[in-house]
């Protein structure tokens, strides 16, 4: 049997990706804030230091409340949290309201694509013998995260990518059910019936994903260090989503030739 006549059958293999820092950045939040605020910040690295404490406290309070039957949509977390973010990194002495912060808290819905969010994203869709089925699953709002790949990608690819947010369930990742829910998505599709994976650049986020039966690929360019020892190590490491994508590609080749060769 061929390789072609056997990947012909199969459905395309589903590619989840993380949204918020794995496809899309906060940079621009980092050069609003050091405009607002130019006498608190030395340099740039100071200010990122501060967007990240931001971006990760909130992702902090946003999985806690979920826990404890609070869930409450993600941009809301993001608002409501930046004025303390600023206190606790001595930034402002006083609670700013949402409206001083307009300048940060404005690109939220238009986040900028990661650099290699598009190649990344043409390459898969255009890859045959295997092909795949992107999905954005994300702790975001569905409409925005639309939004944000529709501007990346333009409307036609963007329309490609299947899309989940764990505001459909009430519950925040890395929860197993939200997990579990994808996978839901997916086989509702046909999709995954032999595995998938899941993308991302935060290695709690892996780590849920494997435990719920999904492949995993780490961009490396958000948190730099595995810290293998807590979180082991994810099946494909990248230094970005082109490269990464590149390996999920060639593992799904090589799988697809040896079944080939065992079907001969």
């Amino acid at each position: 049997m061929s390789l072609t006549s056997t990947s012909s059958a199969k459905s395309p293999i589903p590619i989840v990706f993380d949204v918020l820092g794995t496809c899309f950045s906060f940079d621009p939040a980092i050069d609003a804030v050091r405009e607002m605020f130019p006498e608190k910040f030395s340099s740039e690295a100071h200010a990122r230091s501060v967007i990240d404490d931001w971006f990760h406290s909130s992702q902090r309070d946003f999985v806690y409340l979920s826990m404890n039957g609070g869930y409450t949509p993600i941009a809301q977390i993001l608002k409501a949290t930046l004025p303390r973010v600023l206190q606790m990194n001595q930034i402002t002495a006083t609670t700013l309201t949402q409206d001083d912060l307009s300048p940060v808290l404005s690109i939220i819905p238009s986040l900028p694509p990661r650099p290699s969010l598009v190649e990344c994203s043409a390459l898969l869709l255009a890859a045959e013998n295997p092909s795949f089925q992107l999905m954005a699953a994300t702790n975001g709002a569905d409409k925005t995260t639309r939004g944000l790949y529709k501007s990346a990608l333009g409307d036609e690819e963007a329309e490609k990518w299947m899309y989940f947010s764990c505001d459909e369930i009430e519950v925040a990742k890395p929860a197993p059910v939200v997990y579990e829910a994808i996978w839901e998505r997916l086989r509702s599709k046909a999709l995954g019936k032999d595995g998938g994976w899941f993308v991302a650049s935060h290695t709690w986020d892996l780590y849920a994903a494997k435990k719920a039966g999904f492949k995993t690929a780490w961009a490396s360019y958000e948190e730099h260090d595995l810290a293998s020892d807590v979180w082991s190590r994810p099946d494909v490491i990248g230094p970005d989503l082109v490269d990464v994508a590149k390996q999920i590609i060639a593992w799904e080749t090589k799988k697809l030739s040896s079944r080939s060769t065992a079907q001969d």
